[in-house]
């Protein structure tokens, strides 16, 4: 059953207005901080998918993490030093690997964006995960202190 909740309403409101006011700005942001930390990953020695095709048109970027045991086990490595990132199945998953453990992760940049990251941040980030992957060291608590620096959301109606 579906009720219709009224108090929806004002959040979808304000929401279509600081799209109509941002949307142009932050999407354009989003995606030109997904390519720059997409090339910075690549840089770095992961697999980011779709490198001859610029890496990405939206908000999201595909690596192929098998070669660091698999998406879910990256997933929950980089959640361990406070990144959080989402498993993701790739084309020659089979079943089994796209319940379990697929061979990808799927990176967002939209809520880093939000806060206020622009490209620079990107490179710290991509650094971040080549000391995690590559170098397999502990930056959690680097992590957290970085993210101190963005606690503004951006992109908004910021006096309401």
């Amino acid at each position: 059953m579906y009720n219709h909740h009224i108090h929806r309403l004002p959040a979808l409101a304000v929401t279509a207005l600081e799209m109509n006011a941002y949307g142009k700005e932050y999407a354009t942001q989003i995606i030109k901080n997904a390519k720059k930390l997409a090339e910075e990953l690549y840089d770095r020695g992961l697999k980011v998918l779709c490198a001859d095709r610029g890496f990405t048109e939206t908000h999201q970027i595909l690596v192929d993490v098998r070669d660091y045991g698999g998406g879910a086990k990256v997933a929950e490595i980089l959640e361990d030093n406070n990144i959080i990132v989402t498993k993701v199945a790739l084309p020659w998953d089979t079943p089994k690997d796209a319940t379990e453990n697929p061979s990808g992760i799927r990176i967002g940049v939209q809520e880093m964006t939000r806060y206020g990251m622009k490209e620079e941040h990107m490179v710290t980030l991509a650094e971040f995960f080549d000391r995690i992957l590559n170098r397999r060291e502990n930056v959690r608590r680097e992590v957290t202190v970085f993210r101190k620096n963005f606690q503004k959301v951006h992109y908004c109606f910021n006096n309401i």
